[in-house]
């Protein structure tokens, strides 16, 4: 009788705690993880700080959940992934359909001289399918990126339904 009441009480609290927590899975229509944009032609560094400020000026903006970075690179290094180096698109996939992702960002950082250029993929991961592409271009050096990334997240942004800011 005992070992009954306690998988009853664990199954009240179970439900009770799916209860509570729908309303938070339903506000987020879209899930999207947006590892850093790999360099080229400039310092490794520089694809950390793109990324990270795409994820930033996304986060809240429309109807979806921004996966953040430390978590994303927690499951994946879990399932023996990196979330560096993510050229191959296969491969970024794969780390998107482990993260739970509906889309992922994948992006890079080109320069020549002092001119950036940052590009990014919408990517469907259960189809595996580009949706979009986007790019941003400055010719301010490393001084134009915060700006530059802050374009080609606000084209993101429209792209995927959110509103204008």
């Amino acid at each position: 009788m005992n070992g009954k009441k306690t998988r009853l009480l664990l199954s009240l609290l179970l439900m009770g705690l799916c209860i509570l927590a729908a309303p938070l899975l339903s506000s987020a229509e879209m899930l999207i993880a947006i590892p850093d944009f790999q360099t080229v032609g400039c310092m490794p560094y520089l694809g950390g700080a793109v990324g990270e400020r795409v994820r930033g000026a996304l986060v809240n903006r429309g109807p979806w959940t921004v996966l953040e970075a430390s978590q994303m690179n927690k499951i994946a290094s879990e399932h023996r992934l990196s979330m560096s180096g993510l050229v191959d698109e296969k491969k970024a996939i794969k780390v998107g359909k482990v993260l739970g992702a509906q889309y992922l960002i994948v992006g890079s950082l080109n320069a020549t001289g002092s001119v950036f250029t940052l590009t990014a993929r919408l990517v469907d991961v259960e189809t595996g399918v580009v949706h979009s592409g986007f790019q941003a271009v400055t010719h301010q050096g490393e001084e134009g990126l915060i700006e530059a990334s802050g374009f080609l997240a606000e084209d993101i942004a429209m792209e995927l339904g959110g509103p204008d800011v």
